[in-house]
């Protein structure tokens, strides 16, 4: 019979990330067992891994849990052996944010100033609840506007006294292409772990955006980032060369 241990050891973080420190046994493999006290349709028994941060035997090691993704937060209890030790262990998981989007990103076509709806939707496989707001806004920039930056800033002839990172930093900033300001029409409020929201945004396109350029930009949705490309309707403006 395994010898008992009052010491619990104790494991946080997020579902797939969870790190603990016990004392690492004194010989023998390093590959642990949990039983937790686990809600359906989640494992009760899963494996768990040491790393000891000595050589010495006995000295601590870190120990490394995951659990589904979707494991709601909240605290765990239950048993691991380490070695031919039986000890408590408390499994604290962290909210995790996790969001999918299909498609993986939007593609929209119109002139500035016009007001574009698109469709999109959103999964929640992470393990809380979040909220789709009403309402967003987001900077965009010409995906080309590096490129045009830096090679406006070396063709161009300096005047006395101007430096070329002045010049650089007033030919990039004019790559902005403004704010896009999103209305949700359809899909905003709480989204529970595991569900799908179908979306629909409509998305307000800056007037100062140039015809025939494209610009890039992400829109935030809690922690999660959703990359959009815009391509303004027009015959792209030639770059005249400088003087």
């Amino acid at each position: 019979m395994a010898a008992a241990e009052a010491t619990t050891v104790r494991f946080k973080g997020s579902p797939e990330r969870l790190t603990g420190l016990a004392p690492a046994p004194a010989a023998g493999p390093l590959d642990l067992q949990v039983r937790l006290d686990l809600p359906e349709p989640f494992q009760s028994v899963l494996p768990a891994y040491a790393q000891p941060l000595t050589a010495a035997p006995g000295a601590p090691a870190l120990l490394r849990l995951a659990l589904p993704s979707s494991t709601p937060p909240g605290t765990y209890t239950g048993t691991i052996r380490v070695g031919d030790i039986d000890r408590s262990v408390a499994v604290e998981v962290e909210p995790l944010i996790r969001i999918r989007f299909n498609p993986v990103s939007l593609v929209l076509h119109g002139a500035p100033g016009a007001n574009i709806s698109a469709p999109f939707n959103l999964y929640n496989v992470g393990n809380s609840e979040f909220d789709v707001l009403r309402v967003y806004a987001f900077g965009v920039f010409d995906v080309d506007g590096l490129d045009d930056a830096f090679g406006q800033t070396f063709r161009t002839k300096l005047r006395p006294g101007e430096r070329r990172i002045d010049v650089f930093a007033e030919k990039l900033a004019d790559g902005h292409g403004g704010l896009v300001r999103v209305r949700i029409e359809k899909g905003s409020g709480t989204v529970p772990a595991g569900a799908v929201r179908e979306v629909r945004a409509v998305f307000r396109l800056p007037d100062r955006m140039r015809p025939g350029r494209s610009y890039a930009g992400t829109l935030p949705l809690n922690y999660a980032r959703y990359g959009v490309r815009i391509d303004v309707a027009g015959t792209r403006e030639k770059t005249p060369e400088a003087e």
